[in-house]
């Protein structure tokens, strides 16, 4: 696992899971299963579903659960993992207000106390660092605005 100075992280980096369900341990077996060493994102924000077929939750709703330290270097944008931070959203294409409106600003706000990231611009969607992706399937200038309120 490679480590990093906090002083090198630029940019945060915002994806989805592509499933309706899930949990930090689920996208670490995932990604295990994919040929990495553990867990490639450094924050998961859950929907309240966390196993396929099961009910909502509410009380696990917009829940941010660790993934890897900060102090380790992601691994879910390629080329682009040394100097970010990866935050998942559990879902595919819808999110839920927990998730986008108090977990997400909340743990961006946190985020932005890091010495290196200079502002919300520096928040950017998987899509627009990978062309071929649409994750996280959100507009991320909406998303920039809304935080920089």
């Amino acid at each position: 696992m490679t480590t990093r100075d906090l002083s090198t992280i630029r940019r945060i980096i915002i994806h989805c899971s592509d499933s309706e369900f899930g949990t930090a341990a689920m996208i670490d077996e995932w990604h295990r299963q994919r040929g990495f060493t553990r867990i490639g994102y450094h924050y998961v924000i859950l929907n309240g579903v966390t196993v396929k077929g099961a009910p909502y939750d509410p009380k696990l709703d917009g829940v941010v659960q660790q993934g890897r330290k900060l102090s380790e270097v992601g691994a879910h944008v390629a080329g682009h993992n040394s100097d970010s931070v990866g935050i998942c959203l559990i879902g595919r294409r819808h999110f839920t207000g927990n998730q986008l409106l108090k977990s997400l600003p909340d743990l961006l706000c946190s985020l932005k106390d890091l010495p290196s990231i200079s502002g919300w611009q520096n928040v950017y969607g998987h899509y627009e660092l990978d062309h071929n992706k649409s994750c996280p399937n959100l507009d991320m200038n909406a998303v920039r605005r809304m935080i920089a309120v």
